[in-house]
């Protein structure tokens, strides 16, 4: 794992891994350039196989080559710089008119300005792995997904698949409407952070389940949005699946947006203001306003607080704390069913091979995949709805072939042609200062150099 000082999530993965029995004598590095974040991992762990007998061969190591050397699976969850260059380059911007920010409407999504430090970051451990492990299988989950596993499949030999989570929020319709998860199958379908439920029904009776998602809109959303519990702005975009912003897309559009479509794929026009996204997503404003985000950011520095603490209290039984638990992430059975044979319908980021019509074979999709020791195999959704696809998806997929020709290219042209075509852009000169100024940053001097 490439950005193990994602610690919550390292741990998540070596639990997955050691309730995988079919993986029980798996060996797995834990890599970050952070020594601090490393020693407290390797403090949790050590206490852990301890506690609980964790039969695993666990190396801890801040050197890249070592950690990908003859390996089989490499996971890369790295966001280079943190949060704190994201969040000066978000108030330059907003300074210049850009609320919230210039770029993808998910708060975090790029990774810079034009995606350039996690593209450069994705290229060269590819590379790496090239050299390191030729016969490895690269498991994208670091953001931007769609633009990451799209730029690595074109421009390296490295297998990968891109693994997100925000498909799962169909779960919330499932319970709005008062169906069991597990008596429902879903078509997911799109490109990471833009996917949709093409597909609805009960898996018994075949029965069409959106009629019944109508009548709950018509009957109990009015209600449900009034309600204390979406209302409070202490939780309500954890709601957001729900929203109104949720049931106005799919009267414009004819499909429901799932996870993380609600805001990346919202019309603009949802997202001009805070009182604009309180309509739309409760008082909160939804999970990337400026309440959302710094929930988000103030809930990971507690959670990192309070895992610190943990690592130096050895009084205490850290699997009390942190019981041994499957997280309900797809990375670990990725693994399982390749190596193991045990087939699992997943949704995954996969090259597309003609899955969507429309969209270049060689574009990453995210589609529901059988895999199993024969490999990764995208289910052919074939074509999106009509409006989904022409307003929504095709131009999604226009953004990221622009990010990736100027990130390539190094085009700085690219960028600006790029940012005029956001409707807060009001003049060429007001774009073109924006750029300048995020580039002369001095974490940016690297994509300075790069953009000419």
């Amino acid at each position: 794992m490439i950005g193990a000082g994602s610690i919550s999530f390292s741990l998540d993965l070596l639990m997955d891994l050691w309730l995988e029995k079919g993986l029980k004598k798996s060996s797995l590095r834990l890599m970050d350039i952070d020594a601090a974040r490393l020693e407290t991992l390797e403090k949790l762990i050590r206490r852990y196989r301890e506690e609980c007998d964790i039969d695993l061969d666990i190396t801890f190591t801040q050197d890249r080559a070592e950690a990908l050397r003859d390996a089989q699976y490499v996971i890369c969850a790295v966001k280079v710089g943190g949060y704190g260059p994201l969040e000066a380059e978000r108030a330059i911007a907003e300074r210049r008119g850009y609320y919230r920010g210039i770029g993808d409407r998910v708060s975090c999504y790029y990774g810079g300005i034009g995606a350039f430090h996690q593209l450069d970051f994705f290229l060269s451990l590819a590379r790496d792995m090239e050299k390191c492990c030729p016969a490895a299988r690269l498991i994208q989950t670091a953001n931007p997904v769609f633009e990451g596993t799209t730029l690595i499949q074109r421009m390296t030999s490295v297998p990968t698949v891109g693994v997100c989570h925000g498909h799962f929020g169909y779960r919330e319709l499932c319970r709005a409407i008062g169906v069991a998860e597990d008596e429902v199958e879903v078509t997911i379908a799109g490109v990471n952070h833009c996917v949709w439920l093409t597909r609805f029904v009960k898996r018994s009776s075949g029965e069409d389940l959106y009629p019944r998602l109508d009548d709950w809109i018509a009957r109990k959303a009015e209600a449900f949005w009034a309600s204390p519990e979406f209302q409070d702005p202490e939780v309500a975009w954890r709601w957001e699946q729900l929203s109104p912003a949720a049931v106005e897309m799919y009267r414009y559009y004819g499909s429901f947006p799932i996870g993380d479509a609600l805001r990346s794929a919202a019309p603009w026009w949802f997202h001009t203001s805070l009182a604009t996204k309180q309509r739309w997503y409760g008082k909160a404003g939804g999970f990337d306003s400026e309440i959302g985000w710094s929930q988000y950011l103030a809930e990971k520095a507690r959670k990192l607080e309070r895992i610190t603490a943990l690592a130096e209290d050895a009084r205490v039984r850290v699997s009390d704390e942190m019981p041994v638990h499957a997280s309900g992430e797809q990375h670990i059975g990725i693994i399982d069913s390749l190596e193991n044979g045990t087939p699992r319908l997943m949704e995954l980021n996969v090259r597309n091979d003609g899955l969507i019509d429309g969209i270049s074979a060689d574009a990453a999709v995210e589609v529901p995949a059988m895999v199993d020791r024969s490999g990764i195999r995208g289910v052919r959704v074939g074509a999106m709805p009509d409006k989904v696809m022409r307003h929504v998806i095709e131009p999604r997929v226009n953004r990221m072939e622009q990010v990736l020709r100027a990130f390539r290219e190094g085009d700085r042209h690219g960028l600006l042609l790029t940012l005029m075509d956001d409707p807060r852009s009001v003049s060429l000169d007001a774009a073109r200062g924006l750029i300048e100024e995020l580039l002369a940053q001095p974490w940016n001097e690297k994509a300075r150099q790069h953009y000419r």
